[in-house]
């Protein structure tokens, strides 16, 4: 794959690609056709709190809602919306607990999005999904996976269901990035409340350097 040029940011090394893939799928995807599987990696010069800012700017309409759940840092998460101008409601729960998000949601008719908390590798996130499943479905609310350290098979432990997903590495704190449902991600074109958490501005950017010879979507 080389070295891709990213706009404002550094260079992004093989390295980096090959480690966003093996975190998202089990299965053996060369990076420079990561965008065959229908999903986008955009790569960001700045901690996973900052890609959160961008995808929540971007990918939440005005006037819409999100809810936050998982254990742990939900306040954190909604301070950070708030700040954005976006009202977020919090629901600590264990995955078991997740069913009584039932008797809230119908409370809140705006939301939009919902942000799964994920604080490590060990935490049952097929678990989550398991009982979120069913409730997003039948609200049409889109999953965002904001995973505050390295996880691995995202896309097998959420059975697909993931929208966007934020991540990044510990050892280097200065460095993340977004994996985003291209479906999802074209309709946040100018949606963004502030230009430097503008997600589609940072996505024209990488595509620019992908090679002329599209393959289709099929992986």
């Amino acid at each position: 794959m080389g070295m891709l040029s990213l706009p404002g940011q550094k260079i992004v090394s093989d390295d980096l690609s090959r480690s966003v893939v093996s975190m998202w799928t089990q299965d053996s995807i060369p990076p420079n056709h990561f965008y065959r599987t229908g999903f986008e990696a955009i790569f960001f010069n700045s901690s996973s709190l900052q890609a959160l800012d961008c995808v929540l700017s971007s990918a939440i309409p005005h006037g819409k809602e999100m809810l936050i759940t998982g254990k742990g840092f939900l306040g954190d998460i909604a301070e950070r919306a708030d700040k954005l101008d976006i009202s977020a409601i919090c629901f600590e729960a264990a995955p078991q607990e997740i069913p009584l998000m039932n008797t809230l949601l119908p409370r809140y008719p705006e939301i939009s999005h919902l942000v799964l908390v994920v604080a490590d590798n060990k935490e049952p996130i097929a678990e989550y999904i398991r009982y979120l499943s069913p409730i997003l479905r039948m609200s049409d609310i889109e999953l965002i996976l904001y995973c505050r350290t390295p996880v691995q098979k995202v896309k097998e432990r959420t059975c697909g269901m993931v929208d966007f997903m934020i991540g990044g590495w510990n050892n280097l704190p200065d460095q993340s990035f977004v994996v985003a449902r291209r479906s999802k991600l074209v309709q946040t074109e100018g949606n963004a409340r502030s230009l430097n958490f503008d997600l589609h501005a940072h996505w024209q950017g990488t595509i620019k350097s992908r090679e002329s010879n599209i393959a289709p979507v099929e992986m």
